[in-house]
């Protein structure tokens, strides 16, 4: 039975959500956390040992629909806002079996040290380790999430910290080859931060500080550049949006990233930051990524995107 440990503040909620709700809370149990306004789960995160990663799954916004899809049929390895790795040392973490659930490469956490407030932040912390199936440990991270208080109109924010570092024998991260590359594929160059969002009937357009993606090849684009944005709507109304901004130091201002738009309901977007090239760390070599992942219920734009980019810091 889950243990649910509430905590409510009526007059707090009213100041910070009004007029969305007349209450908030905390709401957790064994295996997550998720902040409640009212009858509207904001968002919800998930450390569930028998999953396959942890991960956010919905994020919402003040409409209440979900802007993320957890475990489709097609991809049941994708996990709403998650982080995987595709290759280390040769070894699969990415996909899944179907039937048992489990990757080649074994990913697993340990309990999670969460930190709440009554405003609705939070802060949560673990260690991955990345294990070979010879049981060799071959990579760990200390992953760091803040998830900042909701604003008054229910957007909110989650700066994501993770320091890699490999183990005795190094670690060699790499992805699916591209086109152009040998044995190429349409799908090459995924790993890394992912985002699998909200399908048909929910429409979604995709942008960057440089314009709206418009050009996609076989449902794909691979633009360059410092965010990415998701806007999404249903029947002309606006249901909200995600973003996420890339730290310079991860790999340069132009960064990477691949998006999947099908018509078939596959959407997806991903912080490539292995597409360049792949990445060899020595022993004891380290790799520190750093993203914010921005949540609104208003379209983003252009313009919208470079400011929270200047405003970060960039």
């Amino acid at each position: 039975m889950r243990i649910y440990k509430l905590i409510s503040f009526a007059s707090t909620a009213i100041s910070l959500l009004a007029p969305l709700t007349s209450f908030a809370e905390w709401q957790r149990d064994e295996t997550t956390l998720a902040w409640r306004s009212g009858d509207r789960l904001l968002w919800r995160f998930s450390y569930d040992p028998a999953k396959g990663k942890p991960f956010f799954d919905p994020l919402t916004t003040s409409s209440g629909t979900s802007l993320t899809k957890v475990r489709s049929p097609e991809l049941p390895w994708h996990y709403g806002l998650w982080f995987s790795w595709k290759f280390i040392n040769g070894v699969n973490y990415w996909e899944e079996d179907r039937q048992s659930g489990k990757s080649e490469g074994s990913t697993r956490w340990s309990p999670p040290q969460i930190e709440t407030h009554a405003d609705g932040s939070a802060v949560i912390q673990f260690t991955a380790t990345y294990t070979h199936p010879s049981g060799r440990v071959d990579m760990t991270e200390q992953r760091k999430l803040e998830i900042s208080a909701p604003a008054n109109d229910g957007s909110y924010s989650i700066h994501w910290h993770s320091h890699f570092m490999a183990g005795k024998s190094g670690a060699v991260l790499d992805r699916t080859p591209l086109l152009g590359e040998p044995d190429g594929k349409v799908n090459g160059g995924y790993g890394g931060l992912g985002l699998s969002l909200a399908s048909a009937p929910i429409e979604m357009s995709v942008l960057t500080t440089q314009g709206l993606i418009t050009h996609y090849d076989s449902d794909r684009a691979r633009p360059a550049a410092p965010a990415i944005a998701a806007n999404f709507t249903l029947d002309d109304q606006d249901l909200g949006s995600i973003a996420i901004l890339s730290d310079r130091a991860n790999i340069g201002e132009k960064a990477p990233w691949y998006v999947v738009n099908a018509p078939s309901g596959l959407r997806f977007i991903c912080a490539a930051i292995l597409a360049p090239q792949v990445r060899r760390l020595p022993s004891g070599g380290e790799w520190k990524l750093h993203y914010r992942i921005l949540v609104q219920p208003r379209p983003w734009t252009p313009n919208a995107l470079r400011a929270a980019v200047r405003e970060w810091g960039f």
